[in-house]
């Protein structure tokens, strides 16, 4: 057993010292990026471990925390470790830094370390290296550095290297329409084990990604519903839900990021277990699920099977799927391969076709975005005002836009902002009535949502996800913004010389889709400073996370959350405290007295009674135990030895030794008149 740990800890090792190659010292130039350079010399392409050319690495035209560097791998490569350095005889380098990764060079992720911190540890000179081992190995092609803290006499300063190894993959793409469909040759028995794996990323939050079917009308769906991963079971018309659907497990959340996600469906008996990204777990299946029959399997959706009457809960899937297998058989490789057993529909591609949504997170209260009015160019924008945009947050309040109105006009202010989870519009008009309208409800759950603002000609609407608001339509005077600026998220410091007002929290949440007088704004040259201004805004990533997901609290709590943190919920139980891990609620009542704590505390008593008695049992017993001990080793330490028995002191069998410290005589023998020998501790003598 020990022998074999042995070679399985051996053989990983193996493994990690195999992708451990550097992937950055042979680059070319053009594989590497920067927001800045301070000048020829200090471009990215010097960026590379133990390298002089040029200035001695990488540095921006000014150090601030929008710098970054990015380098391009080539292709998809696992990622084991990273290490940086500093610029090579110089005061600069960094402290501390984060990582981002993408297959694309959009939609970054960042990388955390243990306990959920995302900052990695620098340098403190500029020649030594320091590496960092990565908690799980990353699949990416291009990686991201944004420094956090750099020398404080110096400024930024970079030489960097990144370590792994190639990654090959089998990946398919789907449009919502498509999919394909396997069948076994031969059928195959009912099977009481079986394992499902594969990856995928969407940007959509629904959708059907396989499902798999038998000749009992037994089926198994791995499903999207709300950025959660469903796993149900059907089987004919004895299923416990009235569409003929068994839900059995749900686990995940916000898995429409656009970034991968693993899977995997271990069935065992009557259990299976699911695993999402890292988290398990484990259901029992219903009586009448356990035999699995299973004879094609359609994937991307649930078209294939239409014909014996299968029904697709939420559409086909749209996205990317990789290395999905069945009980081992790699189902994409046999459907590139035109299989026999493969029947392809619609327009499925063996590579991941993604479009490119550029994101931005407001991270906090002093996030903002300002626009200029006109931001697409020519043809001038018509009178009036259209914006529109996409969110997801979890905070219940907080200012999507404002915009100032002309002086012209009268002035005033408009403000499209969330208040209980609902989104409002405020138009505020010096001497007027404040106009209000308001449209959708439970926005702050972490999905999606639309927005949109229209003021021209006399019309004035507020939207959410395509529906208008409640007093939509009402004929309102039309107001002109041609000359206002628009803030979106919150306004800049004081004196920073623009006009924002807001009366309202901040937003904090993820945007996306962001159009202005129907021109889309490109967040790319927002973040060159081509247009507009922003601050603490991260541009090109989504960094909303669910708190939630897994579920902290305790004995059947309820979690919510805003974007910084979670609340448990532990009302209907008796326990308390952050998480509901204490008890602290009265268990009854009984003649208006709260006997739960009451009954509580007394057990409690009770126990450390106990343990007390306990300890003192067991001194006791120790004590005693210690005092025989040293009393038998008194007594053998007070008997004639075998030398002085062979020096003639031995005396008679049966005869007994008095107590007495300076002499031991033999009473039985003096009684009878035998001669015995004494002996002192000056040595022995006669006595008749």
């Amino acid at each position: 057993m020990f022998g074999f740990r042995r070679l399985v800890r051996r053989q990983k090792k193996r493994e990690e010292d195999v992708c451990r190659s550097p992937l950055v010292s042979n680059l070319p130039p053009p594989s590497f990026r920067s927001s800045s350079q301070l000048s020829g010399s200090h471009g990215p392409g010097f960026a590379k471990l133990n390298r002089r050319e040029g200035a001695g690495g990488w540095s921006p035209r000014s150090s601030d925390r929008y710098q970054w560097l990015e380098v391009d791998l080539g292709g998809r490569t696992q990622i084991t470790a990273v290490a940086t350095q500093g610029r090579y005889g110089s005061s600069d380098w960094l402290t501390a830094y984060l990582l981002m990764f993408s297959d694309t060079g959009h939609n970054w992720k960042q990388h955390r370390q243990e306990d959920n911190i995302g900052a990695f540890a620098g340098n403190s000179n500029a020649d030594s290296v320091v590496q960092h081992k990565l908690r799980h190995p990353v699949i990416a092609r291009y990686v991201r550095l944004f420094p956090l803290d750099w020398n404080p006499h110096g400024r930024i300063g970079l030489r960097l290297e990144t370590y792994g190894c190639p990654y090959d993959s089998d990946v398919v793409s789907f449009d919502g329409h498509s999919s394909f469909l396997y069948r076994w040759s031969p059928r195959p028995r009912q099977a009481t084990r079986t394992s499902i794996s594969l990856k995928f990323k969407t940007l959509r939050n629904s959708g059907t990604l396989l499902r798999a079917e038998g000749r009992s009308e037994h089926s198994l769906t791995l499903e999207l519903e709300k950025g959660k991963l469903l796993v149900v079971l059907r089987k004919g018309a004895g299923s416990s839900s009235p569409d003929g659907r068994h839900r059995l497990v749900s686990l995940g959340s916000l898995l429409d990021d656009q970034h991968w996600h693993r899977v995997a469906v271990e069935h065992h008996g009557d259990h299976l277990n699911l695993t999402v990204d890292g988290s398990t777990a484990w259901v029992q299946i219903p009586p009448g699920f356990t035999l699995w029959d299973h004879e094609q399997m359609s994937v991307g959706g649930d078209r294939g099977l239409a014909a014996r009457g299968a029904v697709g809960s939420d559409g086909n899937f749209c996205g990317c799927l990789e290395n999905v297998r069945y009980n081992g058989v790699n189902l994409v490789d046999l459907a590139r391969q035109s299989d026999q057993r493969v029947t392809v529909k619609g327009n499925v591609t063996f590579s991941c076709v993604e479009p490119v949504f550029v994101a931005m997170t407001f991270t906090g209260p002093q996030s903002f975005l300002r626009l200029p009015r006109a931001t697409g160019g020519p043809p001038p924008a018509p009178p009036g005002v259209a914006v529109a945009l996409q969110f997801r947050t979890w905070n219940r309040a907080g200012l999507l836009l404002t915009f100032d109105l002309p002086s012209g006009g009268g002035g005033g202010a408009v403000w499209l902002y969330l208040s209980k989870a609902a989104l409002r519009l405020r138009v505020h008009k010096p001497g007027r009535a404040p106009l209000e309208l308001s449209a959708g409800s439970a926005l702050n759950d972490g999905q999606w949502h639309s927005a949109a603002l229209v003021s021209r000609r006399g019309h004035l609407s507020v939207a959410v996800d395509g529906d208008e608001g409640s007093a939509a339509g009402r004929a309102s005077p039309s107001f002109d913004v041609t000359a206002a600026q628009l803030f979106f998220g919150g306004c800049p410091a004081e004196g920073s010389g623009h006009e924002c007002s807001n009366p309202f929290d901040a937003f904090q949440g993820c945007v996306r889709l962001l159009t202005v007088d129907d021109q889309r704004v490109d967040p790319i040259e927002v973040q060159r400073r081509l247009i507009g201004s922003y601050g603490h805004l991260q541009i090109d990533v989504c960094g909303i996370i669910d708190r939630c997901s897994p579920n902290h609290c305790e004995h059947g709590g309820g979690c919510s959350q805003s974007w910084t943190t979670f609340h448990c919920n532990c009302s209907g139980s008796s326990y308390g405290g952050a998480t509901c891990h204490t008890l602290s609620r009265p268990l009854g009542r009984c003649g208006g007295q709260r006997v739960g704590l009451r009954s509580n505390l007394f057990a409690a008593i009770i126990i450390i009674i106990i343990i007390i008695i306990i300890i003192v049992i067991i001194v006791v017993v120790v004590v005693w135990m210690l005092r025989s001990e040293s009393e038998s080793r008194g007594r053998e330490g007070r008997r004639p030895t075998h030398r002085q028995r062979g020096r003639g002191w031995e005396l008679n069998e049966g005869k007994r030794y008095t107590s007495s410290p300076a002499k031991r005589t033999n009473t039985e023998a003096t009684r009878r008149g035998i001669t015995t020998s004494t002996w002192t501790a000056a040595g022995p003598s006669d006595h008749s």
